[in-house]
């Protein structure tokens, strides 16, 4: 016996008229995300953020970089707040530009400055959309001018493989009774 759900070749070449979640992926990653929400993610990281201002050179960001074991960090003024992110490719870019000169420079002129940012409401599925689009894996979470995490596509995979860990435990608990 075939699915409900089945929807065999049609002779007029006509598309069935629906499709189920499980024939669309895009359809059933919105569901699985729609209500996960930024802060959910934050809750599951340690509360630390590591930030660089932007009158550091370059190879004290890289040594911060490398002894945080992070690839992207926020820029930050005392006076303003978040200007920018360092990440490692803006650092590459400089070096493949300049050379060696590079790591004497100023964060400020090698970072990406007024980055996309999230709120902790923002749901997941948006901010990935947003991360995908802009072809960058860290996002700065904000609470109106102030800092309060960071989002990377890491985090929101980390978490999901918890999603799908805890859904397949409870389908194995509701076959076995």
């Amino acid at each position: 016996m075939t699915p409900s759900s089945y929807q065999g070749p049609r002779a007029d070449g006509e598309e069935p008229a629906k499709t189920s979640m499980s024939q669309d992926a895009r359809l059933a990653f919105e569901k699985a995300y729609s209500q996960t929400t930024v802060s959910d993610i934050l809750k599951e990281k340690p509360a630390d953020i590591f930030t660089v201002t932007r009158t550091m050179t370059l190879a004290s960001a890289i040594a911060e970089l490398s002894a945080r074991r992070i690839g992207n960090m926020p820029v930050v003024d005392p006076n303003t707040g978040l200007v920018g992110v360092i990440s490692e490719r803006d650092i590459v870019a400089a070096v493949a530009d300049i050379g060696d000169e590079a790591m004497g420079h100023s964060v400020e002129q090698h970072m990406t400055s007024d980055p996309a940012t999230c709120k902790g409401e923002d749901l997941i599925v948006d901010v990935m959309q947003i991360m995908t689009d802009g072809h960058f894996r860290h996002m700065p979470v904000m609470d109106g001018p102030v800092l309060v995490g960071v989002i990377s596509i890491r985090d929101i995979v980390m978490h999901r493989v918890q999603e799908v860990e805890y859904e397949t435990l409870r389908l194995k608990q509701l076959m076995v009774g």
